[in-house]
């Protein structure tokens, strides 16, 4: 009912949008789902749209409407045209669509579409995208009624092949390119970074980074004292210096893992800002990671990694099935969760002995953190006047 009235006074009170992918200049995404992944696993649309758009000869702004960690995450991408910060729609809609309206109009903005990419289907999104511009609609969405093109999301692609799609809606193509996401950072981000990373290895060895809490719960954690093993076998064996991240309320945590491996290794969690993290770990040599955000980040800039994965999730939607450098361990496929249950499938050996493999296949060298550094700095910052 609501669909319809809104949908309804649309006629009545402006000129009722028309899809026509092949006008757009300003494409508006909406993107206030905040979770880390949700966030990483949007950014090769907006390289795809530029970088496709450039191919055809055409010029699309890529305008960005999200909050929070967004702004961290999309704060130096040289693929977004405009950053522009909005209270959370879901919970503030009115002042959402006020905040939207006034910063378009401040620009001289005026979108020709806004999209909702696969975290982003909530119904107030939907929302500010009908009140906050007078542009057709497309996208992933619970509501299609209110949307000029929606898409329904296909279980058989994983979570970026599905938000590719949006850059076929803007007439792009079908196989948008690329498909790996990227975060970039600051000069200074970087410099952080690896003073950070003198402190915690004065003796300059290879960098293992360790990713050790995960903001979902018991199913997604593993057992401390196999965390210990591997921190042991590459700190005494590889000689690997250890570094741990993570957010300030992890610390605890991170601290109970260090102190059950004998202390080794130096924590830096809650010290690093979403942009320093990447720079840290683009500065690192290999990581052992949780399926959780600062893995996504560690993919977003290239960064070899064992990555321990969840038998109860699909890994299509969220694991970088197909990239090079990443060993995924996971148990079989199950549809229940037992009590207490911690990845128990995964054991010691077998990240200690991924984690070798890697470090045969990509032995760590000054040159090849430099590649990955100079690949994620960037000269642009949508929010300069920010610390």
């Amino acid at each position: 009912m609501l669909a319809r009235t809104l949908l309804a006074v649309e006629r009545v009170v402006r000129r009722t949008p028309r899809y026509e992918p092949e006008r757009v200049r300003h494409a508006l995404i909406l993107e206030h789902m905040l979770p880390l992944g949700c966030l990483v696993h949007m950014t090769p649309v907006f390289e795809a749209i530029k970088l496709s758009a450039a191919q055809a000869g055409r010029q699309i702004d890529v305008v960005v409407a999200t909050r929070g960690l967004g702004l961290q995450v999309l704060r130096h991408s040289p693929f977004v045209d405009h950053l522009i910060e909005t209270p959370d729609p879901t919970r503030h809609l009115v002042s959402a669509v006020r905040s939207l309206r006034s910063q378009l109009r401040a620009r001289g903005i005026r979108p020709d579409c806004a999209v909702t990419g696969v975290p982003d289907q909530r119904t107030r999104i939907a929302l500010l995208g009908v009140l906050g511009c007078n542009a057709w609609r497309g996208g992933f969405t619970v509501h299609p009624e209110l949307y000029h093109q929606p898409l329904t999301c296909d279980p058989s692609r994983g979570m970026i092949a599905n938000n590719l799609r949006l850059a076929t809606l803007v007439g792009l193509g079908t196989q948008p390119q690329p498909t790996q996401p990227r975060i970039f950072f600051s000069r200074s981000d970087a410099e952080a970074a690896a003073a950070m990373l003198r402190a915690a290895n004065p003796q300059a060895r290879p960098v293992l980074v360790m990713v050790t809490q995960s903001s979902g719960g018991q199913r997604t954690n593993w057992h401390t004292e196999r965390f210990a093993r591997v921190i042991g076998h590459a700190a005494h064996v590889l000689g690997f210096a250890i570094v741990y991240v993570g957010t300030a309320a992890e610390a605890p945590a991170i601290e109970a893992v260090r102190s059950a491996a004998g202390a080794i290794g130096v924590s830096l969690a809650g010290q690093t800002t979403v942009n320093q993290l990447a720079a840290v770990l683009a500065q690192s040599d290999f990581a052992v990671t949780l399926d959780t955000g600062p893995m996504h980040v560690a993919r977003a800039v290239g960064l070899p990694m064992v990555v321990l994965g969840p038998s109860w999730q699909k890994p299509l939607e969220w694991l970088p099935l197909g990239v090079e450098n990443a060993r995924i361990l996971r148990g079989e496929v199950r549809d229940t969760v037992p009590d207490g249950y911690r990845l128990d499938e995964i054991s010691a050996e077998a990240v200690i002995s991924a984690l070798g493999e890697l470090a045969e296949a990509y032995p760590p060298s000054p040159a090849t953190r430099e590649a990955r550094l100079r690949a994620g700095i960037s000269q642009v910052d949508h929010l300069p006047s920010r610390p």
